[in-house]
């Protein structure tokens, strides 16, 4: 039986549709499926992803590419009206043509293999009590890395920056507005789940060997972004990665 690594509504091409680098990371991410040792981090361990899982990833990627807004790496549209939409799940599902936990499923291997985040804002409500608000998705600079579009993916993100400000500029209105959702949902984790006793032990080696090796690095005279690059690519980890974050 062939695979299905298509989402129920692709990433739309040619004239009118959306910036290439969209379309070609889905189409290089598909290689993942035939050959997951091409992103050794979503194999897990010395055993190959089952190739269910495997499709689900392919779908559900091309799927978030798709509501990807390039000058932010969220899943959403900036408008001037209000502020940053974001996309939420039941459109994913609709777009993606899987059910919903399976695609849950897939974000949450991506999101533990580095390759997304996903974000739970929360606000307090008129009773003093925490709610959560539309999940924040962002697809990291680390996914495009793996495909060797990192160059391509800065470029693309200065060009969206600039239409979104000369948006602004012909509405006579700020930057800021059409991102105030994003900035707000990001910074609104007034309360988090405590780590167990493992991750925290795991991630407490994971910072000493960090500083090892960067350590290193700073006796050789490098420091700032530079040194925080040659470490991340060192270890194996995404670009902006940092053990005080």
């Amino acid at each position: 039986m062939q695979p299905r690594l298509y989402p129920a509504q692709p990433i739309r091409k040619g004239q009118g549709g959306l910036p290439r680098i969209l379309s070609l990371a889905a189409e290089r991410a598909k290689a993942w499926y035939s050959h997951p040792q091409k992103c050794h981090a979503l194999n897990k361990g010395s055993r190959q992803t089952r190739s269910e899982r495997r499709e689900a990833y392919q779908v559900i990627l091309e799927t978030m590419l798709s509501f990807l807004d390039l000058a932010s790496l969220c899943l959403g549209t900036p408008t001037l009206d209000n502020g940053f939409v974001d996309v939420d799940m039941k459109t994913l599902v609709e777009a993606s043509g899987m059910g919903q936990r399976r695609c849950e499923r897939a974000i949450a291997d991506l999101k533990e293999a580095g390759l997304v985040e996903v974000k739970q804002p929360r606000k307090i409500n008129e009773h003093g009590d925490y709610v959560g608000l539309r999940a924040i998705r962002v697809v990291r600079e680390a996914f495009f890395e793996f495909l060797q579009l990192g160059p391509m993916l800065r470029q693309e993100r200065a060009k969206a920056t600039e239409r979104l400000r000369r948006k602004v500029m012909r509405a006579n209105r700020k930057l800021a507005d059409l991102m105030r959702r994003a900035a707000q949902g990001l910074k609104s984790f007034v309360r988090r789940t405590p780590r167990s006793r493992a991750e925290q032990e795991r991630h407490e080696a994971e910072a000493r060997r960090w500083n090892l090796v960067c350590a290193r690095y700073m006796r050789e005279g490098l420091s700032g972004g530079e040194l925080r690059r040659r470490v991340n690519a060192e270890l194996g980890l995404p670009p902006d990665y940092s053990p005080n974050r």
